[in-house]
């Protein structure tokens, strides 16, 4: 077709005409890269694709946490669950149970240390309540102060169902070498690997919390077992 005003010939050229299941083809293969992407994601949020070297002996260090806090003796030590462990991949873990001289009340404590996905996401409201318990009230931060530390950790209680008093109380937390901190999201924390401190003992009672006078105890001593 000429143009009046120029004289010149335009040309319009035909579209290419469209294959039958382009835009499937081109469709799947977006789906194919974004589902690898989210896998490669997820994998390093859990800690599937993160190298574990020199993480075992990091996480033995654990074991040197001392049989006597305080007034608080070593009573029992066992193993995680052999489930727990095949879940949480851990590098490293002890648990333990310790109890009071003076006052007879016993607590358990489990530190782990592993992958940032696995550590992170397994939460006592999750656990606890799958065993007959029902939580009572919100979780609440705790603050413990010591030794140039600010840590904080989350306590929530429980009690068995149906009755509504509370008759267990757990604190726990994370780490990735410094401070313990009860975070929102710890799964999104800015480091391959996670410690995990989980306290549970009896409910408060009369004014006294075994489980906080433990914490107090236990703590400064962990600083030098997970610290970079």
């Amino acid at each position: 077709m000429q143009n009046q005003e120029t004289g010149m010939h335009t040309y319009h050229y035909p579209s290419l005409p469209r294959r039958p299941g382009s835009a499937r083809v081109a469709a799947t293969a977006i789906l194919a890269v974004l589902t690898l992407m989210s896998g490669m994601v997820h994998g390093y949020l859990d800690g599937r694709w993160s190298t574990n070297d020199d993480l075992t002996v990091k996480g033995s260090k654990l074991l040197n946490l001392p049989n006597q806090l305080g007034d608080w003796k070593l009573v029992e030590t066992t193993e995680l669950d052999a489930g727990a462990a095949s879940l949480l991949r851990c590098y490293g873990s002890i648990v333990r149970e310790y109890e009071n001289e003076s006052t007879g009340a016993k607590v358990n404590v489990a530190i782990l240390f592993g992958p940032r996905g696995p550590i992170a996401v397994h939460t006592p409201e999750v656990c606890y309540s799958s065993i007959g318990t029902k939580q009572v009230g919100d979780r609440q931060v705790e603050s413990i102060g010591s030794d140039g530390y600010q840590d904080t950790l989350w306590s929530v209680r429980f009690a068995n169902a149906p009755l509504p008093d509370p008759t267990l109380e757990v604190w726990y937390g994370w780490s990735s070498g410094d401070d313990w901190q009860a975070r929102n999201q710890p799964r999104f924390w800015f480091a391959d690997s996670l410690f995990k401190i989980q306290i549970a003992g009896p409910a408060e009672t009369d004014s006294y919390r075994p489980v906080q006078e433990f914490v107090t105890e236990i703590l400064p001593h962990t600083h030098t077992l997970i610290s970079n």
